[in-house]
């Protein structure tokens, strides 16, 4: 590369003004805006458009910060490259006099609901309070922000809340009531602190734990890389569709969700592969060409990048520029926070997993690797319709699963009953954790087998060729 002294003076005086900073990315790289400048050999490369020439502005300011020099008499002090954290969430504030009054009709009306419910038990009330449910859902999200008032003061969080028991009360009439209710008992509660949350908050909670996501919910961060772990094809309660792409934070212990929803119910949503094909396909960010697919399996370093902190939900804006990284082994030390492989990482990653009075969901998704070492045949249940599946992923260590059936589970369950069965175990799963009654569940999203290859599992079809008899 050109010296800074032999740099032309306009390149000089660009790099003096520039706010571009150099973001230190590891030994011999950082990250100059959108670009990533390598040192190597004695050599200064950069992956811009301008790579090939003797010199280019991210050059400039990452071997030395131009501003610092007189150029011009305009010298200054040099500043030192922002720090690559998130920001912090929003703080506790109250809620003004004005939304409680307008929202007090609402809430009361709300209160009334779920002891209505309660009174008469969920199997008897849905059949004749699922009109009530929806039509306060509407009016929930109908109290947009007042005028000049913040985001925050909307109804959001209480109307999806009840669009979701909306969903589930049907449910309690079909063949899976057990766990529909459950689930409507689980939504039941949020719904019911929520308009206690909203009646008494005196400056406790953030106001974005009521609010509706909108766009300004998403907030820019620095430059970060991140690993794709897998992609999941999904089914929500009401039939909504889509595709989800977990990626894991390299340096912290974060996963962060990028998704794609179908236009509309999908018309076979039990076979994901009818319609989640084309969503893997589909663009992972406006203007990137990256797919959903590759973005689920490669390693990227984001610029520009807006994600929602309450969830860890990346947006997809054009304002996000991806550049393509090396892919790290999954048993890369930097990937280490992402693994759960004994005790410890257990306890530590088990305290996301307790359930949120407000329905909040967590910060970082709960989406793990495992070290697998072996698996044991799978044993499906017909009279409790589950399936069963122990995991070895250490010396000592085994880990014991149990999935319900349902009817968008099929290829999933299909692929688990040839992977436990293979000769080889795939070396490493992406799964997800939850608690359902107490129990830990583990349910695998993605496999990566011996060979290097990877499978998502709820989107392609494991070679039955993997299968032997044990």
């Amino acid at each position: 590369m050109t010296s800074r002294r032999e740099a032309p003076a306009g390149m000089r005086r660009a790099a003096a003004r520039t706010e571009l900073v150099a973001v230190p990315m590891g030994e011999g790289t950082a990250r100059v805006g959108g670009a990533t400048v390598t040192w190597r050999d004695g050599r200064v490369g950069c992956d811009c458009p301008m790579g090939d020439a003797p010199t280019c502005l991210h050059r400039l300011v990452a071997r030395g910060d131009e501003r610092a020099r007189d150029l011009g008499g305009r010298a200054g002090p040099t500043e030192p490259p922002p720090a690559m954290v998130f920001p912090e969430p929003s703080k506790a504030e109250p809620l003004s006099a004005e939304d409680v009054a307008r929202f007090a009709p609402l809430l009361s009306e709300v209160d009334t609901l779920v002891a209505e419910l309660v009174t008469l038990g969920l199997r008897r009330a849905a059949r004749v309070s699922g009109d009530r449910v929806r039509e306060l859902s509407a009016r929930a999200a109908a109290m947009r922000p007042r005028a000049r008032g913040p985001r925050d003061a909307g109804l959001g969080r209480l109307a999806r809340s009840l669009d979701r028991l909306a969903a589930l009360l049907p449910g309690l009439d079909g063949p899976d009531a057990g766990a529909a209710e459950a689930d409507a008992l689980r939504e039941l509660a949020v719904t019911r602190n929520l308009g206690r949350a909203l009646r008494a908050n005196m400056g406790a909670l953030p106001l974005e734990d009521i609010a509706g996501a909108s766009q300004r919910a998403y907030v820019e961060v620095p430059p970060i890389e991140v690993q794709g772990l897998g992609l999941e094809a999904w089914v929500a309660a009401g039939g909504v569709a889509g595709v989800t792409a977990y990626v894991a934070v390299l340096g912290e212990d974060r996963v962060l969700t990028r998704t794609l929803l179908t236009k509309g119910k999908p018309a076979r949503p039990a076979d994901p592969r009818t319609w989640a094909e084309g969503l893997a396909a589909g663009p992972a960010f406006a203007r990137s060409g990256l797919t959903m697919r590759d973005f689920a399996r490669g390693r990227f370093t984001l610029s520009g990048a807006r994600i929602a902190l309450s969830h860890g939900r990346l947006s997809g804006s054009r304002a996000t520029s991806v550049a393509l990284r090396p892919a790290l082994p999954w048993g890369d030390a930097r990937l280490a926070l992402h693994v759960l492989a004994g005790p410890e990482d257990a306890a530590r990653l088990g305290r996301s997993l307790d359930f949120d009075a407000l329905g909040r969901p967590p910060r970082s998704s709960p989406i793990v690797l495992l070290p697998v070492q072996g698996l044991s045949p799978s044993d499906f249940d017909h009279a409790t319709q589950q399936l069963s599946i122990r995991m070895r992923i250490g010396a000592g260590v085994e880990l014991r699963t149990s999935l319900s059936f349902r009817e968008e589970r099929a290829l999933l369950f299909d692929n688990l009953e040839v992977l436990s069965r293979a000769a080889r175990p795939p070396r490493f799963l992406c799964v997800r954790l939850a608690r359902e009654g107490g129990s830990l569940v583990i349910e695998p999203i993605t496999a990566m087998l011996a060979d290097g290859s990877t499978i998502d599992l709820t989107l392609d079809v494991v070679d039955p060729a993997l299968e032997v008899t044990r």
